[in-house]
């Protein structure tokens, strides 16, 4: 069992500013810590900030070492704004009602934090008391709990929550420093407390830490550790049905979930960077299970938010070295950490396997071949594993570029250790552009100099020793070692060995890959199966599988997962409402039926209610238990409501007990079947007859984790400080001015505070707002979101509106449908709003990614016998084709991603395919919604459109003319002078297609545009024909 110690130190490092720091009006209380000395676990440890400290650990280790971490998490975003006195440089909260400002941590875009009047007046009088009081509350719970490390998740999990219910929702985004407002405080402390027990050791034993007085210089120093496992698009991709699709994203989500809980069970939640575990659903639910006196505090997850996958398949994580050398593993947390995560997830991957057997009929699965089973899932997954060291080992942490002449104190000389120092942070990150630049590097040897003496230890700043010295640290390089270290794990993935292992035998009928499940053939040598043996045990696998099928074990898995999963693997009650682990292919109708509602169309519905009872009445051997939607918006507001797989009778058809020996009359029956459904509808449309899915991927993540698209520091330090710096004499003195304000144009770094708050803030987006808007805006089902990664199911009636949503919330534009602000790129739900389904939401401001981030997206529009494996390939290849999207602007500046590109798949195995810019699309959806919206306008006349243009092409200066002449001879077009409405329409049409024909002309490549206008027309006549579903004997609609 670790020592104590370990804990201690991150508890501290956790309450190291108080959660209310920022709120205080008086810059002398700036200096308090939180109330960590209240704890009875805390017995024996000593602040690193106080210089009188009892005489139990060593001076250096515990001020110099441990107190590095609040200075290396900050990085070098304060660097020049702490050098001044707190007088000249803090931004203290505003009681004029203008508060704090809060800063987007990547656009940089500003709001303003103010206090509700109830807390305003509290922290009128008496205001440090006050603060404290508040800060301690929550704190008298845990005061005397003996384990400190149940007290460390207390601190990181509820203690935040529990002040903003206790106080106001917006606390969580007081920002750890008032002058550079980007990153909240929580991540900031979060990140300390993970550089503290990396600086402080995982020793079991208490004498291993450094004692007063004792000499060691052989200190535990922080390690960044990338761990992934492999394969994942092949688990997701090779899918028959949409529960095999769901359950490879619920797979690769819950394996590493249980690696992260494994990991941050052993070493401290804090210490994954990536993917942040606070508030992850299936994270609370463990933490509920272990801890019991936690339960009270965390709310516990719907069963409906297990069963949604959000976690990736590579985890980063900052851990100690234990002081070992990079090549010894002994004692070395770095090699521990990652054995445990191959350990946790193979042996996790094992009970898969047993659970999903036992689930199995026995008589059939108990005699399997085991070569077919424990052996393939044996070699499914393979890992890779990367680290660095945060900071060059042989070097300190941090250092000072100037130091004062040995031969005259009041002199400044060039610290002749600093080049060699910052050589060595360079030769081990290897950033693009070595740190710092020459310019940049003189402004800050002036800061120092100018401001050194000021700055040294006083009776008035007692902490004046821990807060200022050695302010370059190895944290500034944060961002370039992540770029290294993914550099360095894709060069472990290519230089792997890893093969699927060679079949002998019938493989699987789905992917071609791994043997197929047989029975053990004990007369055969080397267990080899024919066909007629796979055959013959198949064969008998009717009802889970369709007894044609042939799959291999991890196919298996992905089948049967939905039997385990919340009684075995979770450890919950399944409820009935939350049976719907996923949709079925033709659940797509819900989208059809709930523009029917919005629209007051309720006869239609009655109609669809009534076919579908219809063919449950004549057709009595359908299971009608099976029927079930898996669109949370159905199952939340119309659960009555019957199951659209009773109008396909291609997929009814596959659950119909066929006859082994009248082969005539199961054709009868098929075509009764085909018969009774057809006769149901006008035309040839039925609803059921395509599915959509959707992948998207935020562009650059990488590069804005490296810090490359993060802009100067004059866009995220606080306006007051930048109008101080520039204006203000009486505090920022002359000879401070220049230094300064050459430092707001230095491109900021992305930290690790500012990553740790990157990474958290994620989960506003990925865990609440996606959510929110595919499955109660839009009548979808979220497969997986993991921070800037969404797999969805969607339908033919919402893909557009819901897509274009989902891309406004991503870049922090304003809500479409108007349910949110969006002051400061953060979507908060309208006060005034009263919409029931946004009751489920935090009443705060939910994170985006910014203004200046962008997304792209595949969409796959597939025809029903379209097999959805096929339609997954074309998933991503429609994601990567949309990145590479690129066109050049009237600067000559490359623009690329920021795209979509749909495929409408049809069951010919052809394939339109059509791509655009962000801006291209949102004006080819207006023309689809108003032609959805109008009697006017069909599907014929964007046909008739394709057609002219293919023999009329337009240049770009006469697109207006085109469109004139175009219209002015279309039928459809000609308004009656007398109908207001009709005209305003055909005007906005005429407008609409205006701005897509001109806008496609110019953001895409001369040799494109005219097969994208063309491709782009032609969807629109596939969606607005296709979403024309008519009943016979029921109202049009």
């Amino acid at each position: 069992m670790v020592s104590k110690i370990y804990w201690q130190a991150k508890i501290w490092a956790i309450l190291h500013d108080p959660p209310l720091k920022t709120l205080t009006t008086a810059s002398q209380f700036l200096g308090r810590e939180g109330a960590w000395q209240e704890l009875d676990c805390m017995e024996g440890w000593s602040s690193p900030k106080k210089s009188n400290t009892t005489q139990i650990f060593s001076t250096t280790w515990l001020k110099e070492h441990i107190g590095s971490s609040d200075l290396i998490a900050s990085a070098s975003d304060r660097c020049a704004v702490t050098q001044l006195k707190s007088w000249q440089s803090s931004i203290l909260y505003k009681k004029n009602g203008t508060g704090l400002t809060i800063t987007h941590l990547l656009s940089g875009e500003k709001r303003q934090f103010t206090l509700i009047p109830e807390l305003a007046r509290l922290l009128e009088t008496n205001q440090k008391q006050n603060l404290t009081l508040l800060e301690s509350e929550p704190l008298e719970e845990i005061a005397h709990w003996p384990d400190p490390q149940q007290v460390f998740w207390y601190l990181w999990r509820c203690y935040p929550e529990l002040l903003t219910q206790k106080l106001q929702p917006e606390i969580h985004l007081l920002p750890a420093d008032t002058r550079i407002p980007d990153a909240s405080l929580w991540s900031h402390v979060s990140m300390t407390s993970a550089l503290a027990g990396s600086l402080a050791g995982y020793y079991q034993d208490d004498h291993t830490y450094p004692k007063y007085k004792q000499q060691n210089s052989n200190y535990s120093r922080p390690h960044i550790i990338h761990f992934s496992f492999s394969p994942v698009q092949e688990v997701i991709k090779f899918s028959r049905k949409m529960r095999d699709f769901w359950a490879g994203s619920w797979l690769i989500h819950y394996l590493s979930a249980k690696v992260c809980w494994k990991l941050a069970n052993t070493y401290g939640p804090d210490t994954i960077i990536y993917p942040c575990l606070y508030q992850q659903p299936i994270i609370d639910h463990w933490l509920s299970n272990k801890y019991s006196d936690l339960a009270q505090f965390i709310e516990q997850p719907k069963n409906h938010q297990l069963l949604t996958a959000g976690f990736p398949n590579v985890i980063v994580m900052v851990l100690p070295n234990n002081g070992k050398n990079s090549a010894d593993p002994k004692d070395n947390p770095v090699y521990a950490a990652v054995k445990l995560a191959k350990d946790t997830l193979q042996a996790e991957w094992r009970n898969l396997g047993a659970e999903t057997k036992n689930s199995l009929d026995r008589s059939l699965w108990s005699k399997i071949d085991p070569k077919t089973w424990d052996s393939w899932l044996k070699c499914q997954w393979q890992f890779y594993s990367a680290g660095l060291p945060l900071g060059c080992p042989e070097q300190n942490l941090k250092q000072n570029p100037s130091i004062k002449d040995p031969d005259n104190s009041s002199q400044k000389i060039d610290n002749p250790e600093y080049s060699v120092w910052l050589d060595q942070q360079n030769a081990l990150a290897n950033p693009l552009e070595p740190l710092l630049s020459e310019a940049e590097n003189q402004f800050f040897r002036q800061v120092f100099d100018l401001v050194d003496d000021e700055n040294e230890p006083t009776s008035e700043k007692p902490g004046g020793y821990y807060a200022y010295k050695g302010l370059i640290n190895v944290g500034t390089w944060w961002g370039s070692l992540l770029d290294q270290l993914r550099s360095e794990l894709d060069a472990v993935k290519q230089g792997r060995n890893w093969k699927i292992p060679t079949v002998y035998g019938p493989r699987s009928t789905i992917s071609g890959l791994g043997p197929v499940i047989n029975t053990q053939t004990a007369n055969r040598d080397n267990h080899w199966a024919t066909e007629g043996d796979t055959q013959a045990f198949w064969s008998k696998q009717k009802g889970l599988f369709d007894g044609r099928e042939e799959l291999n074990a991890t196919e298996v898995i992905k089948r049967s997962l939905h039997r385990i999963l919340l009684k075995k693997i979770l450890g919950v009650t399944e409820e009935k409402s939350q049976q719907n682990y996923y949709p079925d292919l033709t659940s797509g109708v819900a989208g059809w039926l709930k523009q029917l509602e919005l629209q007051g169309q309720l006869s239609t519905i009655d109609a669809y209610n009534s076919h579908c009872q219809i063919i449950l009445d004549k057709f009595n051997w359908i299971n009608k238990r099976e029927l079930r939607w898996g669109i949370p918006w159905i199952t939340k507001n119309h659960n009555n409501w019957l199951n659209p797989r009773l109008l396909n009778s291609g997929w009814l058809w596959e659950d119909y007990p066929q006859s082994k020996t009248s082969q005539a009359a199961d054709a009868e029956v098929l075509s009764e079947l085909k018969q009774t459904i057809s006769g149901f509808f006008k035309g040839d449309n039925n609803p059921t007859d395509w599915y959509v899915i959707a992948a998207g991927d935020g562009d650059g993540m990488g590069q804005w984790l490296s810090g490359q698209y993060l802009l100067p520091y004059e866009n995220y330090i606080a306006p007051a400080l930048i109008r101080r710096i520039q204006q203000d004499q009486s505090r920022i003195p002359e000879h401070f001015k220049l230094p300064l304000q050459d430092f707001l144009q230095i491109k900021k770094r992305m930290g690790p505070s500012t990553h740790s708050a990157f990474s958290r803030s994620l989960l506003d987006f990925a865990n609440r707002l996606v959510p929110y808007l595919t499955e109660e805006r839009y009548a979808g089902r979220l497969i997986y979101c993991g921070g800037d990664d969404i797999l969805a199911y969607t339908n033919l009636w919402e893909w557009d509106d819901w897509l274009w949503d989902i891309r406004e919330c991503f870049h922090g534009a304003p809500d479409p449908q108007e349910q949110f602000d969006n002051d400061g790129d953060y979507w908060s739900p309208k006060l005034n709003n009263t919409a029931e389904d946004l009751k489920e939401l935090p009443k705060r401001p939910l994170f985006t990614l910014g203004s200046k981030a962008t997304v792209s997206f595949g969409i796959i529009i597939a025809h029903q016998s379209v097999p959805l494996a096929i339609s997954l390939e074309n998933l991503w290849e429609a994601e990567a084709e949309a990145k590479k999207h690129q066109y050049r602007d009237r600067f000559d500046k490359q623009q690329i991603k920021d795209a979509v590109q749909v495929r409408a798949i049809f069951g010919s195995g052809n394939i339109l395919k059509a791509t655009a810019k962000f801006q291209v699309f949102s004006y080819w959806r207006d023309l689809v919604e108003l032609a959805n919206n109008s009697t006017i306008f069909n599907s014929g006349l964007f046909e008739q459109a394709v057609e002219i243009w293919t023999q009329h092409p337009a240049p770009h200066k006469g697109i207006k003319d085109w469109v004139k002449v175009f219209c002015s001879r279309r039928d459809v077009l000609q308004f009656n002078s007398q109908d207001q409405k009709q005209r305003a329409e055909i005007n906005q049409f005429q407008d609409y297609l205006e701005k897509f024909i001109s806008e496609s002309w110019q953001q895409n490549p001369e040799d494109k545009i005219d097969r994208e206008i063309k491709n782009w027309l032609k969807l629109a006549a596939f969606c607005l024909r296709n979403r024309d579903i008519q009943f016979h004997n029921s109202p049009s609609n």
